[in-house]
């Protein structure tokens, strides 16, 4: 399902805006590094500006993974370490004291 949103855009996205429609340049380029995904030559700005959500909306989940991820790191213990550590070597049947995982 698509939705039409009306987004404000200032006279610096206008200039960028501009300059992603040439498809050398290094906007575009950075962009389709951002999304995996390259524009067709004749990318209208919709597509542009619908490109440049996708890779905005997935760096700000990037930085929530890791800022949560760093966080629930930061909460465990020596004892949850030892646990995870242990947990580790059973998942993948590496030997843990001596024995294999039967």
């Amino acid at each position: 399902m698509n939705v039409r949103k009306s987004v404000p855009v200032g006279p610096e996205d206008v200039i960028t805006l501009e300059r992603m429609h040439a498809p050398t340049s290094p906007e575009r380029q950075a962009l389709a590094q951002l999304t995996g995904h390259e524009l067709d030559a004749s990318a209208s700005d919709a597509e542009i500006l619908a490109a440049l959500v996708r890779a905005g909306r997935e760096a700000v989940t990037q930085q929530v993974a890791t800022t949560g991820y760093a966080a629930w790191a930061a909460e465990m213990d020596d004892e949850d370490r030892a646990y995870r550590t242990a947990r580790r070597g059973w998942d993948r049947g590496n030997k843990v004291a001596g024995e294999t995982k039967a």
